[in-house]
C-alpha cells in the first residue's frame, strides 16, 4: 500500500465531534483523513437572517427520510463543512449527571450510558476552554458539578431599548440572569 493512501486516523464529519478530534490529533504527527459530505457554507446575505436560516431552513438538506411507519420525515440537518455545528447557535451545554443513568420516560426506558458524567467531566472542561465558552458557574440551578470555572465571563445579552431595560430590571429574577443590566 502506498503511503499516499495510508492514514492513521479517518474522521468522518467536521462538526463538533469530528472537528474537535481533528484539532486534537493535528499536532500528533499522525496522517489524518477528514471526510465531509458537504461544501463550505456560501458567504451570502442569507447567512445573517435568522428567519431565513432557522425558520425557513434555507441551509437544511432538502432530502426526505422515512420514519418507522414509512412516512416522510424532514431531518432538519445541514450538510456543510462544520456540520450542524455551523447552525446550532453557539450553545454548548453539558448533559446532567442523571442523563447518564437509566431514564424512564413516557416512551419507555433509555438505558444507562456505559460511562458516567464524572468520567466525562474533564473533557467537558477541555472543550469549554477550546471553544471559549463564556458564562458564570452557579447561575443555572440544574447545572452539574464542574472541576473549573468558565475561563471567559458571561456575554451581555443583545442591547435593549430604554423601555425594555426598565421592564427587564423589574422582571429580573435569579433564574434568568441579564448580564447587560
Amino acid at each position: 500500500m502506498s503511503d499516499l493512501n495510508h492514514y492513521d486516523v479517518i474522521i468522518i464529519g467536521t462538526g463538533a465531534g469530528g472537528g474537535t478530534l481533528a484539532y486534537h490529533l493535528a499536532p500528533s504527527g499522525k496522517r489524518l483523513l477528514i471526510l465531509e459530505r458537504g461544501d463550505y457554507v456560501p458567504r451570502e446575505k442569507a447567512n445573517w437572517d435568522p428567519q431565513v436560516v432557522n425558520v425557513d431552513g434555507h441551509y437544511n438538506t432538502r432530502e426526505k427520510w422515512l420514519d418507522k411507519k414509512g412516512k416522510d420525515l424532514h431531518p432538519h440537518t445541514n450538510y456543510y463543512v462544520g456540520g450542524n455545528t455551523k447552525f446550532y447557535g453557539a450553545a454548548l451545554f453539558r448533559l446532567r449527571k442523571e442523563d447518564f443513568g437509566e431514564l424512564r420516560h413516557h416512551g419507555g426506558v433509555s438505558p444507562a450510558w456505559p460511562i458516567s458524567y464524572d468520567e466525562l467531566e474533564p473533557y467537558y472542561t477541555q472543550a469549554e476552554y477550546l471553544y471559549q465558552v463564556h458564562g458564570k458557574r452557579g447561575e443555572d440551578p440544574t447545572e452539574p458539578p464542574a472541576s473549573a470555572p468558565y475561563r471567559y465571563p458571561a456575554v451581555s445579552h443583545e442591547s435593549f431599548s430604554c423601555a425594555s431595560r426598565s421592564h427587564a430590571r423589574r422582571e429580573k429574577s435569579a433564574e434568568e440572569p441579564l448580564h447587560s443590566l
